[in-house]
């Protein structure tokens, strides 16, 4: 028989051995100088985003970037939440073994230039047998406008496609770790965008895209961007439950306009995927009762 006090013993010890792990890590940070940054780092925020003069948001834009390099190079600095900095997304992956960081600088004729880095879980990275190659955190930097063919390439750090970060999935294969990320771009003052990206890491550097996304169509996709009308809303997420990658179907409003995507609009039905022999396949059928 089952004895639930013992069980129930065993899990609160292992949960205090886990809280102490954690709070000895705090304890080494430097704590003085990062709330120092943080505070420098959320007014930079606030101009970058919300001040009416372009140039002043982007010299705060250099800035953010400046001393939020300084603040990651601090030990631990990865178990630091940064979390009253507003106008910038922060993201762990599933398994704490990165966190992502994006952020956007809108310039006066409505555009959107991103900005991100991945920061290393300095914990996770110490236990795998080439920990040496990998580096505590890549600046992304957004090449998007400059990429060709970009739906069947694979993209280092240097040549990103960006965009802000909103969900980070998990998946593996043959012992590969893949994380699916999912992303909004405000384009342009015509166009909105939703990216599926993928993220590998491989001999310590991270890359982004890779052959996984199966939607049925004359090829593989290494990363996917839906384009549509800058009013519109178009739905990408990811449901937990049922482990569905779920999108809403974007159209033109007519045959005339296919392939100028300003006059996409989704269409009301969803499809989704499942992931299925290393690949994110596309499965027979809309999705019902999505809204």
């Amino acid at each position: 028989m089952i004895d639930m006090k013992k069980i129930f013993f065993v899990f609160s010890f292992l949960c205090l051995i886990q809280i102490s792990v954690k709070a000895q890590v705090l304890d080494s940070l430097r704590i003085d100088s990062l709330i120092s940054y943080e505070y420098r780092l959320s007014g930079l925020a606030k101009e970058m985003v919300s001040n009416f003069d372009e140039l002043t948001r982007i010299s705060s834009g250099k800035n953010f970037i400046i001393n939020l390099g300084r603040a990651l190079k601090i030990e631990n600095s990865y178990f630091y939440p940064f979390d009253s900095i507003k106008n910038v997304i922060i993201l762990k992956s599933p398994d704490d073994f990165f966190r992502v960081i994006t952020w956007n600088i809108a310039t006066n004729d409505e555009k959107f230039r991103y900005f991100g880095v991945i920061q290393m879980n300095p914990l996770m990275v110490a236990k795998l047998p080439n920990k040496d190659e990998f580096k505590n955190f890549y600046p992304l930097i957004d090449r998007s406008d400059s990429i060709v063919n970009f739906a069947y390439k694979e993209l280092d750090t240097d040549h990103w496609f960006g965009c802000a970060y909103y969900k980070i999935i998990k998946t593996s294969n043959k012992k590969l770790n893949y994380y699916t990320l999912l992303g909004w771009d405000g384009s342009d003052n015509k166009r909105n965008k939703k990216v599926i990206e993928i993220l590998q890491f491989k001999m310590g550097r991270p890359w982004f895209g890779a052959p996984v996304l199966d939607f049925k169509r004359k090829s593989i996709f290494w990363r996917y961007v839906f384009e549509f009308n800058n009013s519109a809303t178009m739905g990408l997420r990811y449901d937990e439950k049922n482990k569905y990658l779920i999108y809403e179907n974007i159209v033109p409003d007519k045959p005339l306009n296919t392939g100028n995507f300003e006059f996409y609009f989704p269409d009301g039905s969803f499809d989704y995927c499942i992931w299925k022999n290393g690949k994110w396949e596309k499965q027979q059928g809309f999705l019902q009762n999505e809204k």
